[in-house]
């Protein structure tokens, strides 16, 4: 059945899921157990404020690092634009699904737990690019982050001996071409499949909503957890300015690499309703 929310009061209404298209629909596929959701590594990614009520899963590349800079403020944090600090679990003071026991977890992802579960999606074209432009296309080739996402899309084998520096750097072309060789649920989470990221057919989320949306969407979710006054922070305001990805689309996807990254996505696309 549909989950929806009024237009008028911005406010839940109930349902399976709360999805950011008018005609979308995600229904959970699998009934997971507490101690089976503990098992899984994004259990320790899923971000859970008893204070505020929520549960929230961040998905790189989809303004995680807004909701994290919004969320440590609303947890009381008078650091909470420091965004080093608020990427890094064991110093952001935030509580973690992998923080609760087993029997815990039932009770706070049940339907009537009172906590507002949701997260946010991104269209899985604009995602993989920008993940690819932040990682590679704009970063130093001196750089260790570099010689890691390098790695990591190749192996440590294939960089051991190599000065990244002085090759050519790797095109989106071969990037895809190697994601495609590898096992999606083990990727690097800037580019695994968002449905892996947050375990979106496990968790009952109430709401999944849309980046490009984010501005009306992210008021659904401010009226739901009492906080309907606050603002979502922008690109400017986190220190983070925007890579401009929409608008390099047609110049890096040619028809043949979108169909390999619809290949890659394949979960997304089926389930999230891109």
């Amino acid at each position: 059945y549909r989950a929806g929310y009024s237009c008028d009061s911005k406010r839940y209404s109930g349902g399976a899921f709360a999805y950011g298209a008018p005609d979308g629909l995600i229904a959970p596929i699998r009934v997971r157990t507490g101690a089976e959701i503990l098992q899984e590594e994004y259990a320790s990614r899923i971000i859970v404020s008893e204070k505020n009520r929520f549960i929230y899963c961040p998905v790189p590349k989809v303004a995680n690092s807004n909701w994290k800079y919004l969320i440590r403020k609303l947890e009381g944090f008078d650091d909470y634009a420091n965004l080093t600090i608020a990427h890094r679990s064991d110093l952001n003071g935030l509580r973690y699904l992998s923080d609760y026991s087993a029997e815990e977890i039932e009770k706070l992802v049940s339907r009537d737990s009172g906590f507002f579960k949701f997260t946010f999606v991104r269209d899985p074209y604009s995602r993989l690019l920008s993940g690819f432009l932040d990682k590679f296309q704009n970063k130093d080739p001196q750089s260790e982050e570099y010689r890691l996402f390098t790695a990591q899309v190749f192996s440590w084998k294939y960089i051991k001996n190599k000065n990244l520096s002085s090759e050519p750097r790797i095109s989106f072309r071969v990037f895809v071409d190697e994601l495609l060789k590898q096992d999606p649920t083990k990727m690097n989470l800037h580019w695994m499949p968002q449905s892996y990221v947050c375990g979106i057919g496990d968790i009952p989320y109430d709401f999944v909503g849309r980046l490009e949306r984010i501005k009306d969407e992210s008021k659904v979710v401010l009226a739901n957890i009492g906080h309907q006054d606050e603002v979502f922070p922008t690109q400017e305001q986190i220190g983070f300015p925007s890579s401009g990805t929409s608008s390099l689309l047609n110049d890096f996807y040619t028809l043949e690499l979108m169909l390999k990254a619809r290949l890659l996505y394949e979960v997304d696309f089926s389930t999230l309703g891109y």
